[in-house]
């Protein structure tokens, strides 16, 4: 098992804290960002928490962007793919 942080400064900061053997084990998406309904940063941490390593990129934006549209949400400062290519920077 391993355990990794990354922080990453686009529009604003975002940090990852996630933990992976062959899938993500836990994962904490923190940062200066805005999102709302905030609840909706629960979903995506939920949805990417189990998913196999090496991560599946394009799939992971494609449903971590239905997350977003599906609860009407927006995001203010990172992208989705900031995210997710966070994540897959993380658990290289």
């Amino acid at each position: 098992m391993k355990t990794n942080s990354i922080t990453r400064k686009f529009g604003k900061m975002l940090r990852l804290d996630v933990t992976y053997t062959d899938h993500i084990e836990s994962l904490k998406i923190t940062g200066d960002f805005f999102l709302h309904p905030e609840e909706t940063l629960d979903q995506i941490v939920s949805e990417l928490t189990g998913v196999t390593v090496p991560i599946q990129e394009d799939l992971l934006i494609r449903k971590t962007k239905y997350i977003l549209d599906s609860n009407e949400a927006e995001m203010i400062g990172i992208s989705v793919e900031d995210i997710i290519n966070t994540l897959e920077e993380a658990t290289q």
